[in-house]
């Protein structure tokens, strides 16, 4: 029992301290920026009805939120460029803060997520540091609303034809980056964890102890031969006494 909640303490209490040692490195920057996509028309455009409008642009919002366009190497590329073109603002803001691995495109795509209600994307940015969040979000809306249209061109056909141009998909940023947050830490998430596991590591040592009392079957006590065999105990052989111990014989005398 003891083996088994001693390994358990130590294990508990190391993951506990690398926990909490290393949750300024593990802290992580939230904050979202809003779009919402629509249809865009053009000179000799046809004119829809309210609903097929209403209905097509869910379906491009839907499609830009869950398809593979925001976890493309081509957007994180984009949002890239975005970023330095966009240096001296975020500069500004920040004052030379770290943004992070902000040039590796692989980072940045996989840094985002995206949630549609009706035709409105909320486009969430989760990063390391705060002014890599900013600048990537800010990133983000600038160039959703720029490139648009060559995201979902597939969905409506852009050319004209008997001089009636169909409307094509845009975007347009209606909430600016939200203010940053930070989501909860590892050490945070992971001490309720640590907690159970102790938790569980005693129960487990207690029951192991009461486990090997029952499969003990050796005699220890008088009473317990009497118990077992019914029988009354008419002499008792003593222990040897240990080599160091011998008890000293009084001498006799004649």
């Amino acid at each position: 029992m003891a083996l088994v909640v001693g390994v358990v303490v130590i294990y508990v209490g190391y993951q506990y301290y690398t926990a909490h040692t290393s949750s300024e490195s593990n802290k992580i920057y939230h904050t979202t920026v809003d779009i919402r996509i629509g249809l865009q028309a053009l000179p000799h455009s046809t004119n829809p009805t309210f609903t097929d409008y209403v209905t097509t642009s869910e379906a491009l919002a839907d499609e830009f939120a869950t398809g593979p366009t925001l976890t493309s190497t081509a957007f994180g590329q984009q949002v890239i460029q975005q970023i330095r073109n966009d240096m001296p603002t975020i500069m500004a803001h920040y004052h030379g803060r770290n943004l992070g691995n902000w040039q590796n495109a692989s980072a940045v795509t996989s840094a985002l997520s995206a949630a549609r209600t009706h035709s409105v994307i909320a486009i969430d940015v989760n990063w390391l540091t705060e002014a890599g969040a900013w600048a990537i979000a800010h990133a983000v809306g600038e160039v959703s609303t720029t490139h648009m249209p060559e995201y979902l061109d597939y969905q409506l056909s852009s050319k004209s034809t008997n001089n009636v141009d169909y409307p094509i998909p845009a975007a347009k940023v209606i909430n600016e980056v939200g203010n940053i947050s930070t989501v909860t830490s590892s050490s945070t998430t992971k001490t309720p964890l640590l907690l159970a596991l102790l938790v569980v590591g005693l129960m487990l040592g207690i029951a192991l102890a009461f486990l090997v009392e029952y499969l003990d079957d050796r005699i220890y006590e008088r009473s317990e031969v009497v118990r077992m065999l019914q029988l009354p105990i008419y002499g008792e052989v003593p222990r040897a006494p240990t080599s160091g111990h011998l008890q000293a014989q009084p001498l006799s005398t004649s």
